[in-house]
């Protein structure tokens, strides 16, 4: 949903205020450093999210229960992982 034109110019002075503030810190702070954030998050959350359904997997040797709630948690963290992804991807 785009920004209503009042909201684009409050956004903008914002911008140049922080930019005559602080140049230092605005220049950090780039679009291409918020998504390859992002990226590092959905991926870390995917690859926790496999450990946790593989421990899910060995667990279940000893519990049933506690392997299958194991598993459960990883798969859902696998599944958080690349929704996060693919939602800050567009």
């Amino acid at each position: 949903m785009p920004l209503s034109d009042g909201e684009q110019r409050r956004l903008d002075e914002i911008e140049r205020a922080m930019k005559l503030d602080d140049p230092k810190f605005a220049a950090t702070i780039t679009i291409e450093h918020f998504r390859r954030q992002h990226a590092v998050v959905a991926g870390a959350l995917f690859l926790l999210g496999m450990i946790g359904l593989v421990l899910g997997l060995v667990v279940t040797d000893a519990s049933l229960w506690a392997g299958i709630v194991i598993s459960l948690a990883g798969f859902v963290s696998m599944v958080a992982g690349v929704f996060m992804y693919f939602r800050h991807k567009r």
